[in-house]
């Protein structure tokens, strides 16, 4: 019997040591300087990428995050939505003429990019795979929406990328729902998110403000340009919505019911970044983290 009471003492502190070992080894956002562009140019990189937005998350030297950016320079710019999970962070560029090298993976939704540590003689460079949502045109800087929507360092399962707008027009999805400031967890059973948006009737020219809620298997977040917007589609005019939505890394298109309590007045854009071009290498824009 004393064995045994031995036996379950000893698990019960081999138990404790490694809670305690995870929980130091848990790095939250910002306790580690998150890379910079690569400035030694690599010719295997033959791509040019400029990073509007980045937020991340991280955990024992995984990071997680999303953001928006555009393919500069190559004859044929484009902008994108991502999501990430790498063994680094990374910032967001400064003015325009700060970029990430950059090459397409085997897929035409993944662009990887070169990093490397910041404040380093010879610093360590490494990549990180973006998967994308693309679109037809760049993004442009000065209609950048400052991403309000921490990313946690720790989770409850594993990282699943936001969706984002769907980009081709769908003629049965006539509304435009912009999303003002949009919010998000996850469990194993669904995303769930709620916020503030906008809903404009391109038929009768009325926009109302909205506040909603979702419980879908793919969530989405606030939307990136102030000029952007999901499509969507009454489900219950005046109470349910259902929106298109692109993943991430594929042309997988989701869609959502959504919940949305209508205002009489739309909601004003309160997350708006102002863009320098001329911007000052101590500021970068929409580098915040969590």
């Amino acid at each position: 019997m004393k064995r045994v009471a031995l036996l379950i003492v000893l698990l019960l502190c081999c138990a404790a040591q490694a809670m305690r070992a995870q929980q130091a080894s848990a790095i939250r956002p910002g306790a580690v300087p998150a890379d910079v562009p690569a400035k030694v140019a690599d010719s295997n990189f033959p791509l040019r990428v400029h990073l509007l937005t980045a937020k991340f998350g991280g955990i024992s030297g995984r990071y997680h995050g999303y953001g928006s950016g555009n393919v500069v320079g190559s004859g044929a710019e484009l902008g994108f939505d991502y999501g990430f999970e790498c063994s680094v962070p990374f910032v967001a560029n400064e003015g325009e003429g700060d970029v990430y090298q950059a090459r397409w993976t085997s897929s035409q939704y993944g662009l990887e990019i070169l990093v490397a540590e910041a404040g380093v003689q010879q610093p360590r460079e490494q990549t990180c795979t973006l998967r994308l949502a693309v679109t037809k045109h760049p993004f442009e800087p000065g209609n950048t929406v400052a991403l309000t929507h921490g990313v946690s360092y720790s989770l409850r399962k594993r990282w699943q990328d936001p969706d984002f707008a769907y980009e081709e027009t769908q003629l049965d999805y006539p509304l435009h729902f912009h999303v003002v400031d949009g919010q998000r967890t996850e469990d194993d059973a669904a995303d769930h998110g709620w916020g503030t948006a906008n809903l404009y009737d391109p038929a009768e020219r009325t926009q109302q403000g909205a506040e909603y809620s979702y419980n879908c298997t793919y969530g989405f977040l606030t939307n990136t340009q102030i000029s952007g917007f999901y499509q969507a589609r009454w489900v219950k005019p005046g109470s349910e919505l259902e929106v298109m939505l692109q993943r991430t890394g594929s042309d997988k298109v989701d869609k959502c019911s959504v919940q949305v309590t209508m205002k009489a007045q739309k909601y004003p854009e309160s997350h708006h970044i102002t863009v320098n071009a001329q911007a000052s290498a101590g500021s970068r824009v929409g580098a915040a983290t969590p």
